[in-house]
């Protein structure tokens, strides 16, 4: 067996896999219409994974500071797509929940994504886009946490 027939390493295919993501992430920041920033849609994606979570715990999965979160959270919940109320544990913290409104706002980013992004899959062939399921069903298997698709909702 020669270096060409062997397996890629897994950090190898992880690193590609990464880089396709990033474009894909570029392509649909720099093009989809919204009134919001990306991670006002991070924060949304989180909490549609995860019910309620504290604004801290939000600042750490998103990387800004928790002045920076609550900034955001501010502005998500004035535009009705999140509501704060009492952590049942800790009185003096808060809980950040997704609203439907705020649902229906990750559903329908979500589905002017794939509008943007659909023209560079259109020339895919039935069998790569298969092989292209195959590989979101293997990741799907194989990676930790919960998985939301608001782009399923919105089809």
């Amino acid at each position: 067996m020669n270096q060409n027939d062997q397996a890629p390493s897994s950090g190898d295919v992880i690193g590609a896999l990464l880089g396709r993501m990033w474009v894909l992430n570029r392509i649909a920041s720099s093009r989809a219409q919204g009134g919001h920033s990306p991670s006002y849609y991070r924060v949304l994606g989180l909490l549609t994974d995860s019910n309620a979570r504290r604004i801290g715990d939000l600042a750490a999965a998103v990387h800004v500071s928790q002045p920076g979160m609550t900034k955001i959270v501010k502005a998500l919940e004035e535009a009705g797509a999140v509501q704060r109320g009492s952590d049942p544990t800790d009185s003096r913290a808060t809980l950040v929940s997704i609203t439907e409104e705020g649902r229906a706002l990750l559903s329908s980013r979500a589905t002017q994504i794939v509008d943007l992004l659909l023209p560079h899959f259109a020339p895919l062939s039935e069998a790569e886009r298969r092989t292209l399921q195959d590989a979101v069903d293997i990741l799907a298997k194989h990676m930790p946490g919960e998985s939301t698709h608001p782009e399923e909702e919105a089809r």
